[in-house]
């Protein structure tokens, strides 16, 4: 049998088992349709991996709970970094009100971004990171992890020019300096 032949067969055999699966997670509509795909879609990439006959079913319904446990830890990591970044106030004593003005909309600008653009911009310039080793904090090759960053930096800067009508003027933000380790040898 050819490889469509036994996806095919796969998919007709055992979808029911993967939907009520899904469904029974409390998965919603649009989600669980995209965790029923996402869940086929491994096993047509997987296929020599998937069991023959009803020892397919395990096999899938574990790569559902993957994928929907990646899935749910991809939402709380979002949730968590916009109530981070909703809850973040400057370490300066005094910000005049124009400056807490300005903040707030970078913090709206940054909320507008999709999770990955918005976490490689903040893996950047808040942690100073490379461009690369942000990408691999996130799983991005270099060469994406720069272009997304290009990406990210203007759909920022358009963000922001909505707001204020103009481009914004940057800031130095500069990280304590390095301790003098010359005589520490």
């Amino acid at each position: 049998m050819s490889a469509e032949g036994r996806f095919r067969e796969l998919f007709v055999e055992h979808y029911r088992a993967v939907a009520r699966y899904v469904l029974a997670r409390g998965f919603q509509a649009a989600d669980a349709d995209n965790l029923i795909a996402a869940t086929f879609e491994v096993a047509w990439r997987r296929l020599d991996a998937v069991p023959a006959g009803e020892d397919a079913v395990p096999w899938l319904l574990a790569t559902a709970r993957n994928l929907a446990r990646n899935a749910e830890r991809k939402t709380r990591s979002e949730r968590s970094l916009q109530d981070r970044l909703a809850n973040t106030t400057l370490s300066c004593t005094e910000v005049s009100s124009d400056g807490r003005a300005e903040w707030e909309g970078v913090r709206h600008a940054l909320g507008q971004l999709r999770g990955v653009d918005r976490d490689l911009v903040l893996l950047v310039v808040w942690d100073g990171l490379s461009p690369a080793d942000a990408g691999r904090v996130l799983g991005l090759r270099p060469v994406t992890a720069r272009s997304r960053l290009h990406r990210a930096r203007q759909r920022l800067t358009a963000l922001l020019e909505e707001q204020h009508g103009a481009p914004p003027q940057p800031t130095v933000m500069e990280a304590p300096a390095a301790p003098d380790t010359r005589g520490m040898r």
